[in-house]
């Protein structure tokens, strides 16, 4: 198995995508409390999570999240991409309540030829990276792993990296990855890398990719909003718009396959218009109930490979 991954839209070989066969409610957390937060999801937070903490989500409610995994899975094979998916594990009782596989992206990401387990800052999350280890071990026999200590104050999250050599771009924001963890990064990369932060300016958004992808070369999505003046890098790059209610339904968390070919929700027809007028193929597909747990295809996937 190898490590490729320059960019976000050279064609897509193989990936890792999560699991929802076995989901645990979390307790109360701070960023629920944010003011961007919708207010039936800090109600939610508030009341069912806090009586329902550490207990099993019922099936009739993990079914919605298979069937969409399952969908997206046999589109990505449809498409010729190799697809990998991590070890169910179990929550287990001295670990923080909550338990979520479906957003493979966060917790184990790739850079060039490297593939780094990362640190993630929600304790409920961290129990993630063990879904992965028996990728990992097999990965490892020919490429390089690289593997965060899970303690602070370094945290750095597959949502918030975005990849297009020689940058790197790492989101920062309050939730989720830092400086300390971009430090970490760049000591972990080789001189021909350029680690570049991008701020985010509300608190309620986890990772950067929840607000801005890239699509292509020098093109990419943006929810400008919810962002810290942009970069240097950045400026040269050509932008198809969202605004803030398309940005909460996780409208620009899409994942390119290559070739212009670009999975994107089914609901969401006036981005299928925009990326048509850029010259991208949309590939719409329905992912509506992995949103309302602020995830989309590109937090449900992890490339492994993409070619030229």
């Amino acid at each position: 198995m190898t490590i490729n991954i320059y960019n976000e839209y050279a064609p897509l070989k193989k990936v890792i995508i999560g699991d929802a066969s076995r989901l645990f409610f979390p307790d109360t957390r701070e960023i629920d409390k944010e003011q961007g937060i919708p207010l039936w999801k800090k109600l939610m937070a508030q009341t069912f999570y806090r009586l329902l903490k550490g207990k099993r989500v019922p099936k009739w409610l993990t079914k919605p999240f298979q069937k969409e995994l399952l969908h997206f899975e046999k589109l990505l094979k449809d498409h010729q991409v190799e697809v990998n998916r991590v070890r169910t594990i179990q929550q287990e009782a001295a670990e923080e309540p909550g338990l979520a596989q479906m957003y493979a992206r966060d917790s184990t990401l790739c850079v060039g030829h490297s593939l780094i387990e990362g640190n993630l800052q929600m304790g409920m999350r961290q129990k993630e990276r063990r879904g992965y280890q028996d990728l990992i071990a097999e990965i490892r026999k020919d490429n390089r792993v690289v593997s965060m200590p899970q303690t602070a104050p370094a945290y750095l999250e597959g949502g918030d990296v975005l990849v297009d050599y020689p940058n790197v771009f790492v989101g920062i924001g309050k939730y989720a990855s830092n400086l300390a963890g971009i430090e970490w990064l760049r000591k972990h990369l080789d001189d021909s890398w350029n680690v570049i932060p991008v701020p985010l300016k509300d608190d309620s958004v986890l990772h950067l990719d929840c607000c801005l992808t890239i699509i292509g070369p020098k093109t990419a999505i943006i929810c400008r909003e919810v962002l810290e003046e942009l970069p240097q890098e950045l400026e040269d790059y050509s932008f198809i718009e969202i605004d803030k209610k398309s940005q909460l339904e996780m409208a620009g968390n899409v994942l390119v396959l290559g070739g212009g070919k670009v999975v994107v929700q089914k609901r969401h027809k006036q981005l299928q218009e925009d990326l048509r007028d850029h010259g991208f193929i949309p590939l719409p597909l329905s992912f509506t109930w992995h949103t309302l747990l602020d995830g989309a295809f590109r937090c449900a996937s992890c490339p492994l490979e993409r070619g030229e």
